[in-house]
């Protein structure tokens, strides 16, 4: 079992963000470290939390101790922090044309967090002293490292509820709907995603095994919710190297698909796994975040699909609640149904990012508190434990919960800072 109190910590961060400085933060860039979020603590858990995203009035800051990062709160030393390196395959960057048919600039050291990153542009804007500033805007690298050692491909972070203005409340994906953010519409985009994970694989080298790999996006117009991309990606992918890498899985997270037959599809284009949230559990809370066609969906429709994808795949089907946007009670009782299918649900925080941002800043929803996500993730893990089930394999890179039922992860050496491969001894209070 990990340190139950490192779980704490992290949860505990996860829910208030985390202050930094853009001295540090530049800092930790220049050392060859990749600084979107915090992945480690103490050298034993993963710790995905947003730096700016909704820490400026947190009690967490990070600094810099005699050589090494800590987290301090309230000005106490509170647990060691580190990173993952910067990969050699993030400058590989698509820079597809924009709406007006001029190309973007494009960073990803930004903002964000792991599994679910900001994407980021910049901008030849001045404030009213003349300097310029960035602006958040542009699009993802084609692939981004997760704290789970995971390799994310969007090709697309655009959405069609976005587009009919009835996107999900809690959605963390910013801004209006617009063909610039199909990737996938953009020729170019597939050859330089070949080139791109072709980099990967070769700098990942043999520990390649270890290493996941999610397909993810907005969801797609058409009965197959996007999927004949996502099998686009993977046919790349393959036509590139030669072969898919035996990789820890192949995940796809999308909707449902309204012709089942897609799943089918998904599992015969290399897909092992696949993740289809249902985020909000009960029907009534489900139109209300959701005011869409997702949002109206049976959950009949849900049960029917995680049934035939369990006949498909064979790696994992899982979904997803987000707690703080719907009542716990019945949060725990959608882990419970699904659970009773065989099914893991991961469980995650709400976090106010893109849409969610908006959303919290009504008043209506925030954060849920470390003590509220505890409860939350103490109760989860007993029912899976109940019905036999483990903890999701996909981290997504808000949730605790495989952490709180024992699950710990290894790193990859190939994604670890060369002086953090011999981990040095905990820091004492300072």
């Amino acid at each position: 079992m990990p340190d139950t109190d490192i779980v704490s910590k992290k949860i505990a961060i996860q829910g208030n963000g985390i202050k930094i400085t853009p001295e540090l933060k530049a800092q930790i860039a220049a050392e060859g470290y990749y600084p979107i979020a915090l992945t480690w603590l103490q050298d034993d858990i993963t710790g995905p939390f947003s730096f700016t995203g909704y820490g400026d009035e947190s009690p967490f800051e990070l600094r810099d101790v005699d050589g090494h990062y800590a987290v301090y709160e309230n000005g106490k030393y509170f647990t060691d922090a580190t990173f993952y390196k910067k990969p050699d395959f993030f400058d590989k960057q698509h820079t597809a044309k924009g709406l007006e048919g001029q190309s973007q600039d494009t960073i990803f050291i930004d903002e964000g967090m792991s599994g679910v990153i900001t994407p980021c542009g910049t901008s030849k804007d001045y404030d009213s002293e003349g300097d310029l500033f960035k602006i958040t805007k542009g699009r993802f690298p084609y692939v981004t490292v997760a704290c789970y050692n995971g390799l994310v491909i969007w090709p697309a972070w655009g959405c069609l509820y976005t587009r009919a203005k009835s996107e999900c409340k809690f959605c963390c994906i910013p801004g209006d709907y617009n063909e610039h953010k199909l990737l996938h519409n953009d020729d170019d985009y597939w050859t330089n995603l070949g080139e791109t994970f072709a980099a990967a694989v070769e700098e990942i080298g043999p520990e390649i095994g270890q290493v996941s790999l999610t397909v993810d996006s907005g969801t797609l117009p058409g009965a197959d919710k996007g999927a004949h991309v996502y099998i686009k990606v993977l046919e790349t992918l393959r036509a590139r190297l030669g072969y898919l890498p035996e990789l820890l899985y192949r995940r796809a997270v999308i909707e449902p698909p309204l012709d089942f037959e897609w799943l089918q599809r998904l599992a015969d284009a290399g897909f092992t796994d696949i993740q289809m949230d249902v985020d909000v559990y009960d029907p009534q809370e489900r139109r209300y975040v959701m005011p869409n066609a997702k949002g109206n969906r049976p959950l009949a429709d849900y049960i029917k699909a995680f049934r035939k994808a369990k006949e498909i795949f064979p790696g994992e089907v899982a979904t997803q609640l987000v707690a703080g946007i719907q009542s716990d009670e019945n949060l725990l009782k959608g882990v419970e149904h699904f659970a009773s299918e065989g099914i893991p649900t991961l469980v995650t925080p709400f976090l106010p990012f893109g849409h969610g941002r908006d959303w919290r800043a009504t008043g209506e929803v925030d954060v849920p508190s470390a003590d509220r996500m505890r409860r939350i993730y103490d109760k989860a893990a007993a029912i899976l434990t109940k019905y036999n089930v483990p903890p999701p394999n996909f981290r997504g890179g808000v949730s605790s919960l495989a952490e709180t039922m024992g699950r710990r992860l290894k790193r990859v050496n190939a994604l670890t800072h060369p002086k953090d491969l011999n981990p040095r001894p905990v820091s004492v209070a300072a």
